[in-house]
């Protein structure tokens, strides 16, 4: 029997500790208990949102009128060079038992927050690499009716599973990496809301645990060293997708300033933030990053509005002053 609760605060949830509460919330570990928050949320028409680890997400200030649902389900299991795993285990906790039992191929992924869940949703990665390099196969639950009937031509293996007292049934749906429609920081998990994440399969390989251990530390220093924010100033993580730039002189003056190339016109979106000026800047009690420009940072009781403020002026200075549109890689919630 799950446990529904009321206006329980999402702040201290989240890796910004920004956001009003939820007016129901479930914590859930295993999948009859998914399947009984959803038919919760059903009986009582509530919209859904699923909790990971609380990065790459902005609640508003009046917090999520809906059923948010806690994933807890974070048993994993390795079988040779594969590990299936539970949607709500941390991606930083795989990164380490991968590395345990000698499988390479997540090093990248070292010192990166949130759960593995929220990783494969938003194909989290770095330049070295993402999760659609390791995916094998994901396992999910269809929810709404449309998103049945839109994949009901899937190849992929499929059960229907039943609601309790309900009329309409729900579909479990294993989605195979080429399925999974993975691109730049996004996925069909992402394009489809409708769409939960309940377990996955990594295919690794087998690796020198030596070897694997050294670059795992020196991702985890350099992250520390030049890319992550002081851990005193609470961010979502990278906030903005780095953008496909058209323009040759822009993407010269970055190659020449920086010495790096800019693969595919893409131009990070923390150069581009640097070069209209913002680094530093404040809005109330939001900053962009002083080690990093594309961190925005709560330096002490910011709400959301004030990180919406400071988003949009970022938007607007380098959409005006460079002619690049910047995206959120972060969700919004509850807004």
């Amino acid at each position: 029997m799950i446990n529904i609760q009321k206006n329980i605060p999402l702040a201290p949830l989240t890796t910004f500790k920004i956001g009003g509460p939820a007016k129901h919330f479930v914590e859930v570990s295993a999948e009859e208990e998914l399947l009984e928050a959803l038919q919760f949320a059903k009986e009582n028409n509530l919209e859904i949102f699923v909790l990971g680890g609380g990065s790459n997400i902005l609640v508003s200030d009046e917090g999520f009128s809906g059923l948010v649902i806690r994933m807890l389900n974070t048993s994993y299991i390795i079988h040779n060079t594969s590990i299936e795993c539970g949607s709500g285990v941390l991606l930083s906790q795989i990164v380490k038992e991968s590395a345990k039992n000698g499988l390479s191929g997540l090093e990248w992924a070292s010192g990166i927050p949130g759960t593995l869940g929220g990783a494969i949703r938003g194909n989290a990665g770095i330049p070295l690499g993402c999760m659609a390099d390791s995916v094998e196969s994901v396992k999910t639950i269809v929810i709404a009716s449309g998103a049945k009937q839109s994949l009901s031509n899937k190849n992929s293996t499929n059960s229907t599973r039943s609601f309790a007292n309900a009329q309409d049934d729900i579909r479990i749906l294993e989605f195979q990496n080429n399925e999974c429609r993975f691109s730049y920081r996004n996925s069909i998990f992402k394009e489809n809301k409708d769409l939960i994440i309940i377990s996955v399969v990594l295919k690794l390989e087998k690796g020198e645990q030596e070897e694997i251990n050294k670059k795992t530390k020196e991702l985890i220093e350099n992250r520390l060293k030049v890319v992550h924010p002081n851990p005193k100033e609470p961010s979502s993580g990278s906030f903005f997708k780095n953008p496909k730039v058209n323009n040759p002189e822009l993407i010269a003056n970055f190659e020449k300033d920086t010495g790096q190339k800019a693969i595919d016109g893409k131009i990070p979106a923390g150069w581009l933030i640097d070069e209209v000026g913002l680094r530093g800047k404040k809005i109330g009690g939001a900053q962009v990053s002083e080690k990093h420009a594309n961190f925005v940072v709560n330096i002490g009781n910011a709400k959301a509005q004030d990180i919406v403020m400071l988003s949009s002026l970022i938007k607007m200075k380098v959409r005006d002053e460079l002619g690049v549109q910047l995206s959120e890689e972060i969700q919004y919630v509850g807004f």
